[in-house]
């Protein structure tokens, strides 16, 4: 009696649990699709306050709560390569494949940026701020984050 009890429970909570998973899995785009390791690369962009134009190539980690990390190399036009810069922030993604992504580098520079997600695989993103024009393309990886930058 006791095991068909246990059973019974054990049926109630698969049961409960099944609709939001089957929700998730209905949805187009969630954060727990692009949950995963990513590379990208930003097209050329103006970065005034450090002296003109910029690119960055880096790496990208999502986890399936939506946390962000990863690091990239940046170069400034006539100034300077910045080698290995980390970052960390937050993604958001709404069921319309758009979304927000927040984070903080290790020099203390705050961004936030749209982004659209293309499918599994792919999503762009642009900075948000007048004052620093970018865009970039997202590609990933694996569907597991990195353990070393997280």
């Amino acid at each position: 009696m006791k095991a068909l009890r246990t059973a019974a429970i054990l049926v109630a909570g698969l049961a409960l649990a099944a609709p939001a998973a089957a929700d998730d899995e209905g949805r187009a785009c969630s954060i727990r699709k692009i949950a995963g390791r990513w590379v990208f690369a930003t097209g050329v962009g103006q970065f005034p306050a450090f002296g003109g134009d910029i690119t960055a190539i880096g790496t990208m980690n999502i986890d399936r709560e939506g946390d962000l990390s990863g690091k990239f190399d940046a170069t400034v036009a006539s100034v300077q390569f910045l080698p290995g810069i980390r970052y960390s922030g937050s993604v958001t993604v709404n069921d319309d494949c758009t979304g927000t992504l927040r984070f903080v580098t290790g020099a203390g520079t705050v961004r936030t940026d749209s982004i659209a997600v293309l499918g599994r695989d792919e999503i762009w993103g642009m900075s948000r701020d007048p004052g620093n024009l970018w865009t970039y393309s997202v590609r990933r990886v694996s569907s597991r984050p990195a353990e070393d930058e997280r």
